[in-house]
């Protein structure tokens, strides 16, 4: 197991030796936390070129994708409307902003809805191999456990499809929710859906901004999973762990302590 970072509680002025309290709760992302595309983002863009007729060079429309999505999400600063069109056409705007700067003509609404079907399609989508485990572990200590994500509004639906949603007590999908991470919006939506004080959640992402930063605004203790080796330990708070794998998110569980009982077994 490697654990780069211990997990030291974030402490205010007077209060480094107190115990942070004891979980009730864990915050996870899912993109990059709980399962990737497969197999790759960029292939699934490709499929659905392919069906128009199209080629293109899939290391450039990796490139493309990544700046127009860098911040892991619409990149939308302020609350919006949470309803399922409108998810769709902020989507479609960032795709066609990505997908212009390939030289790749104008595409009709019909390409990007076929997108769409592609990304919900279950043998499009990698679950990492000890998620189950690890979430299944989570269960066991009676947590509350919710998806936290930047994501569109199917999010639900993909997860009963790729039968995780029973591991889920909700899921805040940014889409859902009117607010996407980093803004505190969603994580004090998630607060409410829990039920719980920021004190007594951990959050794991892997996004710096969206999910760390965005946790500590609100008082919530991040956790940044780093499954690729995108980040140098001295780039991240000494305060904030850093686990290659969801299994190593548990002895940190387990080191914080967990109320009992935060859920019913």
């Amino acid at each position: 197991m490697t654990l780069r970072g211990s997990p030291r509680p974030t402490a205010e002025r007077g209060q480094a030796h107190r115990r942070p309290a004891p979980l009730r709760a864990v915050f996870l992302d899912v993109g990059d936390t709980v399962m990737r595309p497969s197999p790759s983002w960029e292939q699934i863009y490709a499929m659905a070129f392919a069906e128009y007729g199209i080629q293109v060079d899939v290391e450039a429309l990796r490139i493309a994708l990544r700046q127009a999505y860098h911040h892991g999400g619409w990149g939308m600063a302020g609350g919006f409307e949470p309803n399922e069109e409108s998810s769709f056409q902020r989507t479609v705007e960032i795709d066609r902003l990505a997908i212009a700067g390939l030289g790749i003509g104008p595409l009709p609404d019909a390409f990007f809805r076929r997108l769409s079907e592609l990304f919900l399609v279950t043998s499009h989508w990698h679950v990492f191999p000890e998620v189950p485990a690890a979430l299944d572990a989570l269960q066991a200590r009676h947590l509350i456990v919710g998806a936290v994500s930047n994501w569109v509004w199917s999010l639900p639906e993909l997860l009963h499809s790729l039968e995780l949603v029973s591991h889920f007590d909700f899921i805040a999908a940014s889409a859902r929710v009117g607010f996407e991470k980093p803004h505190p919006g969603i994580f004090r939506y998630a607060l409410k859906e829990a039920g719980v004080r920021p004190s007594e959640v951990i959050h794991v992402g892997d996004h710096l901004d969206a999910d760390v930063e965005g946790a500590l605004k609100v008082g919530i203790a991040p956790v940044l999973i780093d499954r690729n080796d995108r980040f140098k330990r001295e780039d991240v708070r000494a305060d904030v762990p850093i686990i290659t794998a969801l299994d190593q998110l548990i002895p940190i569980v387990d080191s914080r302590g967990v109320a009992a009982p935060a859920r019913s077994a």
